[in-house]
């Protein structure tokens, strides 16, 4: 592998295995074939990510989706959880898949710096993904007291909320319309554990006045694992020019997402406009990147997230094609953006 090694800071993957039934270990090519769809068809699969040389991606465990916020008629229906005790089972199950990909030698979960280090010498030889753990919405926590047994599995990153957990109030796919509300007395307590304990915390999905709160508790290790400018996306989903500032001040991560609704708004509501990385990732890229620096963006792609290859820029037909967003970034930037600033950020943050 002669390619320097991309990071993806955001894929569902044991998400799409529990809750869709897609077998992630065999090509997009045959789950598109077997799926037959017409859109949302799948990007991501474990070859692909080799392929593509992505030598890391971070790997959500999520509870499903909460009855309230998709209805009761939501498919497939396995996918919804109403109790705590039901988000925790999902994410279990999702923990219990990517521990059977690494029993069966087709990935590495990655704990520690060291672990990081170590992977990225076998990646040279054998291109096998590593992953880190990142649970998306807290929900599967019933106790601040279980966090530890979490951290045991092997979690290292928390999102609070997807949508509004008991920990906080989340803005899911983003509105217009500004939400009001952040964390509970009960999300305060679990972020100071998190900080106490080691953990990353990713501020996608949250409500900004949640974020502000979390950031004045000085929690170390922050990051965006899947964000946007909100100035040229201008929907709560995405980050105030505010947060990626104090983001960055701490020495955090960006991680921009594929998705083209979320690229150019003009898409999502059925403009005539073709999105592409060259264009439309950049502009993002350039924000945020002249904001705060080229050390603050990285790739979280989000691909396969609730969207697919339709939903996607031009450029991209598969994950493994995230290289091309080397393209979209300035010289200097075209391997600390794919790769190196998530790499950097992960070796300082990871026990």
């Amino acid at each position: 592998m002669n390619d320097p090694p991309l990071v993806d800071s955001h894929l569902d993957l044991a998400e799409n295995v529990t809750l869709f039934g897609r077998d992630l270990t065999t090509s997009v090519a045959e789950i598109r074939k077997a799926e037959k769809r017409t859109s949302g068809q799948a990007t991501v699969s474990l070859p692909e990510l080799e392929r593509g040389g992505i030598a890391v991606a971070v790997a959500t465990v999520t509870a499903g989706f909460l009855a309230e916020d998709v209805g009761e008629d939501f498919e497939p229906r396995s996918a919804i959880y109403r109790t705590p005790e039901e988000a925790e089972a999902q994410a279990l199950a999702q923990i219990g898949v990517y521990e059977g990909w690494e029993e069966q030698g087709l990935i590495r979960i990655i704990r520690s710096a060291g672990d990081l280090d170590h992977h990225l010498r076998l990646w040279q030889e054998d291109c096998k993904p590593g992953i880190v753990m990142l649970m998306e919405g807290a929900d599967p926590i019933l106790r601040v007291s279980d966090l530890p047994a979490w951290w045991e599995r092997g979690v290292r990153m928390i999102g609070l909320t997807f949508g509004d957990t008991k920990y906080g109030n989340g803005v899911a796919g983003g509105s217009p319309d500004f939400r009001e509300g952040g964390l509970t007395p009960e999300g305060v307590e679990l972020l100071g554990q998190m900080a106490e304990m080691g953990f990353i915390w990713d501020v996608s999905h949250l409500a900004e006045d949640g974020i502000w709160q979390g950031l004045d508790l000085n929690v170390p290790r922050v990051c965006a694992s899947h964000a946007n400018a909100r100035s040229l996306t201008p929907t709560d989903r995405h980050l105030s020019d505010e947060v990626i500032r104090a983001v960055a001040e701490r020495d955090g991560m960006i991680g921009l997402v594929l998705y083209n609704g979320f690229l150019e708004p003009r898409w999502r509501r059925g403009g005539p406009v073709t999105v592409t990385l060259a264009e439309h990732l950049r502009r993002h890229a350039e924000y945020i990147g002249n904001l705060v620096g080229w050390g603050h963006v990285g790739i979280g792609s989000d691909l396969d997230g609730g969207f697919g290859f339709e939903e996607s820029p031009e450029e991209i037909d598969t994950v493994a094609d995230l290289r091309r967003v080397g393209d979209a970034v300035p010289a200097e930037a075209r391997d600390a953006v794919p790769g190196a600033n998530w790499l950097a950020f992960l070796r300082n943050s990871l026990p």
